[in-house]
């Protein structure tokens, strides 16, 4: 009889503590974040344990760090191939990559992720973190509490339940770089595929400039500016600034903004970009079930 009683004992301090430990490795979990004047959110996170300030950026396709920090990180190993892709503007741009050995934001860790070292000075930031680090990780941008939270299977079951849900559209390139899409139907006209860049700030729309003469846009009335890359300052790109009645998302037409003013873009790659504010006070995403899902309590 001792001898059972120490078995079932033994059992069930076996199974607590499996259950501890399950629980507390899906427990969901934040970490604060700033937002500029300028509307991007930036966050502490660490890269191979030495911390900096990043610009958390969904549209950045791959994770950024700059040279500065790079130093500080020490020697990365460097890869024998690089990878090129285009701006957004379509500039062509080719980056050497580099494997880092984890990237942290609080209690998420990515093992071996790889990233690029951009050589310019972006002040106190000290890079840029893209979602391909969060392909299995759903999140939350809550900017009511300034946070980024880090779901588990159970809080994305309340969160379905009570938020809008809106198909995403991944360009996944060479398992390198990660781009996310969805439907808008702007002036009531057009339905197009905008690229979701929270990276682009605050209350931002920009347009492919072939949709011009659809949407009735006048340029002779409209402010005309030229940027030159930051990269290429011979590389220029010519910009139409013109308001437009309304841009609505097509899984929801609760999700909407009025009146705003547009950058009509000259050979922009994809039909447009809009920043992510405006489109709730908390979004998720869920990446692996190429979902959005909108809550504005």
């Amino acid at each position: 009889m001792p001898f059972v009683v120490f078995v079932r004992s033994k059992f069930l301090f076996l199974f607590v503590l499996v259950m501890l430990i399950t629980g507390v490795s899906h427990a969901q979990s934040s970490i604060p974040f700033e937002l500029t004047p300028q509307g991007h959110i930036v966050v502490k996170a660490k890269i191979n344990g030495i911390e900096g300030n990043f610009i958390f950026d969904t549209g950045a396709g791959l994770t950024l760090i700059t040279k500065t920090f790079s130093d500080k990180i020490g020697k990365l190993h460097k890869q024998d191939g690089s990878y090129t892709a285009f701006r957004a503007t379509g500039e062509k741009l080719t980056a050497d990559l580099y494997d880092a050995q984890t990237v942290t934001l609080g209690t998420f860790v990515e093992h071996n992720p790889v990233l690029t070292i951009f050589d310019a000075n972006l002040g106190p930031i000290d890079g840029l973190i893209s979602l391909m680090s969060f392909k299995e990780q759903p999140l939350t941008i809550d900017y009511i509490n300034k946070k980024i939270i880090f779901e588990t299977d159970k809080s994305l079951f309340g969160i379905r339940k009570s938020g809008h849900q809106i198909p995403l559209q991944l360009e996944e390139s060479r398992d390198k770089a990660l781009t996310i899409f969805t439907y808008f139907t702007v002036n009531n006209k057009l339905t197009l595929q905008f690229c979701i860049d929270c990276g682009a700030g605050a209350n931002v729309y920009r347009i492919n400039s072939r949709y011009i003469p659809a949407l009735g846009i006048d340029t002779a009335n409209a402010s005309k500016i030229t940027i030159p890359s930051e990269f290429d300052p011979k590389v220029k790109t010519i910009i139409y600034n013109a308001n437009i009645k309304s841009i609505t998302a097509k899984a929801s037409p609760d999700i909407q903004c009025q009146d705003v003013k547009a950058s009509f873009i000259n050979g922009l790659i994809y039909d447009g970009i809009v920043s992510l504010n405006w489109i709730g006070k908390r979004v998720t995403f869920d990446l692996k079930k190429h979902e959005m899902i909108v809550n504005n309590y």
